[in-house]
């Protein structure tokens, strides 16, 4: 509120009287005051374009303009001080239009002195103070909520709509004077109609209460929205006398988490899928199997004379050993999967590199591979005995079905102690593969990214699942017809660290 001494007041009064009158009852209460006097309204206006003042005493009979028309003409300039009406006509009706049009206050000039100049004159200019603030900050509420992605509307005691935003017109795809409520027939989806109303109900009954529910709505367009909503009880107070309700879109959300829902779903069915082929798998292969252990446990040896024919049951024999340990390992694993429990030990690399290449030695020497490795800097690891040797023979295996016919295979596989536990390497300078176009598949179920006729897709799907699943993880670098490598990390165990 401006000091006395810088006060302002601006007297459009065309009567000389009158103003003598009001300017010696400011003198006594505002004995510093500037008094700028106008006799026109025009020439008022005309001033308080060019500079501001502090308060407006206003005569509504003026020679250019009298009565309601010139509060009109004042208020239509920005920035407006308030207005004080000094009037000799005491009409009560025109003191009310009077204020309804926006002034502070309104005086009857036979009744006003100093004292009642300078409570009028204060008060007015603190109510304008006021006023402005309130219009500000509600002009702020007003933007957060218009500018807001979340909907909010304002609904009687029971569900009409009262108001709404522009962002919750947006969301429901209607404007306010389509959507009647919560009531409106049709809108709730059918599955959701009692719960929000029985919610809804239960608001009502107690002021301040919030709560919130997630369901679905028709819109005008004849689809289906969800939408995550918060109802608070202000129906008790005066400033709002509604229930607030906030809401936003989440339909995205609630297909995202169908489809995570469905395909979990699938998974659960696949994995039960693979884990009786495993179980028919391995039983198919027992018998077989079994027989060929006992034909080779018949064999009498001291009779055979051809030293091939020796050198090849041997290396049969061998072989038939490995598929029998492999099956077995197998077996433990499916068992160790159903109970949940993977046994995990202390590991060499060069054991399980060994037994691999033995069991893969026909593949090696037919494709004229050579094989390198170096595990001294990291020998050994934690880890599932079962699903490292079935890595090995799946990194294997596949350097030899990739090698390029124009090289013989170089593979090279090292080990090495890491921050966060061990990385093993399998470096390959076979055929390749494009990332560009694989990148994203190439640890999928059933993905083949070259002709082989005994390419499955499972390898590397198997491998990604084994090191996930005891908290390692996979990466690959491929270039075509330069080679691939495969960098594996096992998670630091409390064994080795």
């Amino acid at each position: 509120m401006p000091n006395s001494t810088k006060l302002h007041v601006l007297i459009i009064e065309d009567n000389e009287g009158d103003f003598l009158l009001v300017t010696n009852y400011l003198s006594k209460v505002f004995p510093f005051a500037n008094i700028i006097h106008c006799t026109y309204l025009a020439a008022a206006i005309a001033l308080l374009k060019q500079q501001t003042v502090d308060i407006i005493l206003l005569d509504l009979s003026l020679p250019d303009s009298n009565g309601e028309q010139s509060i009109k003409q004042l208020k239509a300039l920005n920035g407006l001080p308030p207005v004080i009406i000094l009037t000799g006509l005491a009409d009560k009706q025109t003191g009310i239009n009077s204020l309804r049009l926006g002034v502070q206050d309104y005086l009857i000039k036979d009744d006003i002195n100093g004292a009642v100049l300078q409570k009028s004159i204060l008060y007015s200019i603190e109510r304008e103070r006021i006023q402005v603030q309130m219009a500000q900050s509600e002009k702020r509420f007003r933007s957060l909520i218009e500018n807001s992605t979340d909907g909010l509307a304002l609904l009687n005691s029971v569900g009409d709509i009262i108001e709404m935003s522009s962002a919750a017109c947006k969301i429901l795809g209607c404007n306010s004077t389509e959507f009647l409520g919560l009531n409106r027939p049709g809108f709730l989806h059918p599955n959701d109609a009692r719960k929000v109303s029985k919610l809804f109900s239960a608001v009502v009954k107690e002021p301040n209460k919030v709560l919130t529910l997630n369901f679905s709505v028709l819109t005008p367009g004849g689809d289906y929205i969800w939408l995550e909503t918060y109802f608070h009880n202000l129906l008790d107070d005066t400033a709002v006398n509604a229930v607030v309700l906030n809401f936003r879109d989440i339909t995205r959300r609630k297909n995202n988490e169908a489809e995570k829902k469905q395909l979990i779903d699938e998974l659960t069915k696949s994995n039960a899928d693979l884990k009786q082929y495993t179980y028919i798998t391995s039983h198919n292969l027992r018998a077989p199997l079994t027989n060929l252990i006992s034909i080779i446990n018949l064999i009498e040896w001291q009779k055979i004379k051809d030293d091939d024919t020796r050198i090849l049951l041997e290396a049969f024999k061998v072989s038939t050993s490995l598929l029998n340990e492999t099956l077995n390992d197998l077996m433990e694993a499916i068992v160790i999967k159903e109970s949940g429990n993977s046994k995990q030990t202390e590991l060499s690399f060069c054991d399980i590199n060994d037994k691999v290449t033995r069991s893969l030695h026909s593949m090696i020497v037919q494709g004229q591979a050579t094989i390198k490795s170096n595990f001294l800097s990291a020998p050994t690891v934690h880890f599932d005995a079962g699903y490292l040797e079935s890595i090995f023979i799946n990194l294997l295996s596949n350097a030899l079905k990739y090698a390029s016919p124009e090289r013989d295979l170089q593979l090279d596989i090292k080990s090495y102690r890491v921050k966060d536990g061990v990385e093993l390497i399998f470096s390959d300078n076979g055929i390749g593969m494009n990332m560009a176009i694989v990148k994203e598949r190439i640890f999928g179920l059933h993905q083949r990214f070259h002709t082989n006729a005994d390419s499955k897709g499972i390898g590397l799907y198997l491998v990604q699942s084994q090191l996930n699943a005891l908290g390692g993880g996979i990466k690959v670098t491929s270039n075509i017809n330069v080679g691939t490598t495969f960098t594996l990390n096992f998670k630091k165990q409390s064994a080795y660290a």
